[in-house]
């Protein structure tokens, strides 16, 4: 006999009904915020448990200590304008009895938790109770909820499946010389790499897990873009480079890696030598990049080979399992289990866009600058969604616009600072450039 469990459909309905309210509201506004409300939205309705306070609700994806306590700030003006229409109801009965008063002070709350369950098919209110009529309704079969979580989601146990490394065809000669003739194809035969050649949306190289029963395929959490010398300096001066992290950053890959090749001193580049050394260590301190400098295409395959070995040794024990973007956490490598998206997700949420939102281009016009980061140009247009609302709050702000921006916070330890303040400050204000 299966054991049965009554589970609430909605168990957070006014958590959930204050979130959709706000994510419409941002809407209208064409705020990004949107896309945080309906993230933490779609994580609160996976959680199957009641939450007393918005304070509980930390312990869920997407919710920060703001939201926490603009959820409480709104449970508690739900519970006063409650608790005032029943004070209310009595008091309209004045001329009446003390028992009708006491009457309507006592049913009240019950009348409308059960409006609230029937509206919301929701059992949150604790004074409402489930009948013999109305509980069947209520009754959800645990084992097939596991069941139907399990058929939307893949998983590898230890040791079913094959860690390949996946090679974007832009690194090959493609048609124009044999396979056999390609120096990346003939470098990693010769050093033994399972490796696969395909067309990678972002990336130069990826590693796969592949199951060796269904060949599904999850993404391992390790990407790396390949830069000769020429072509790093080209694509800073087109304007690739930063469109690139920018890309890979939001790729929901945990580990970015790049590497830097054939280093010469004596050779010319559009870009001085040393503002190309300077670039590469932005990428490792201020965008928390690996970089590697390798001395030839040769040097790179094999650190590419290393890295495949050491991905078999860490995972080839533990059980993998898909999910989607939002959904994946830091990367253990001690636990027995890790999350990982799956590749068709990944390369479908790689592609370029051809379309793109304010806040997206936004993000791309403040990386034109000097000493922006992706970090610090993503931590202005959270504070400040689109180039208008920024403006406005410049010229509303004074003689202190120069240092508006100074004290956004990029991560834990670093803030924007006045430098890169005042730059934008100029940048937004001034009819001309000095």
């Amino acid at each position: 006999m299966k054991r049965v469990k009554i589970v609430p459909d909605r168990p957070n309905h006014l958590f959930e009904s204050w979130l959709e309210e706000w994510r419409n509201e941002a809407v209208l506004r064409n705020s990004e915020l949107h896309n945080h409300f309906a993230k933490a939205l779609d994580s609160l309705k996976r959680y199957p448990l009641p939450l007393e306070s918005g304070k509980e609700c930390i312990i869920l994806q997407h919710f920060g200590t703001k939201l926490c306590s603009m959820l409480d700030k709104k449970l508690e003006e739900y519970r006063r304008q409650k608790s005032t229409r029943v004070v209310d109801a009595c008091v309209s009965k004045a001329g009446s009895s003390n028992e009708d008063c006491t009457t309507m002070s006592r049913k009240k709350p019950v009348e409308e938790c059960q409006t609230i369950e029937i509206q919301e098919k929701t059992t949150v209110c604790k004074q409402a109770k489930n009948t013999k009529k109305n509980a069947p309704e209520r009754l959800v079969n645990i084992n097939d909820i596991g069941s139907k979580e399990a058929d939307r989601q893949i998983s590898f146990e230890p040791n079913t499946f094959d860690i390949i490394l996946l090679v974007d065809t832009q690194e090959t000669c493609g048609g124009k010389t044999k396979p056999q003739h390609d120096a990346t194809i003939a470098e990693l035969t010769q050093l033994n790499v399972l490796f696969e050649v395909r067309r990678l949306k972002i990336g130069d190289f990826a590693w796969i897990a592949r199951c060796r029963k269904t060949n599904d395929e999850l993404i391992m959490p390790y990407i790396i873009e390949r830069k000769r010398m020429d072509d790093l300096s080209a694509s800073i001066v087109d304007g690739r480079f930063h469109e690139q992290k920018f890309r890979l950053k939001q790729s929901g890959i945990e580990n970015l890696m790049y590497i830097v090749e054939n280093i010469d001193k004596n050779s010319r580049y559009s870009v001085p030598l040393s503002s190309l050394l300077q670039a590469s260590v932005n990428c490792l301190i201020q965008d928390g990049f690996t970089v590697k400098y390798t001395r030839n295409h040769k040097d790179s395959m094999l650190y590419l080979s290393c890295i495949t070995k050491i991905l078999i040794k860490l995972y080839k024990d533990k059980r993998l399992v898909g999910c989607k973007k939002e959904y994946l956490t830091q990367t253990d490598n001690v636990g027995s289990a890790v999350r990982l998206m799956e590749f068709k997700e990944f390369n479908k949420a790689s592609s370029k866009q051809r379309t793109f939102k304010v806040s997206e281009m936004f993000i791309r016009q403040l990386l034109q600058l000097k000493g922006m980061s992706i970090d610090k140009a993503m931590a202005i247009v959270e504070r400040y969604a689109s180039p208008q609302i920024l403006i406005t709050a410049l010229g509303n702000s004074g003689k202190n616009g120069e240092q508006l921006l100074a004290n956004i916070q990029v991560d834990k330890k670093r803030r924007l600072g006045p430098a890169i303040s005042k730059t934008i400050y100029q940048l937004y204000t001034m009819n001309e450039l000095r």
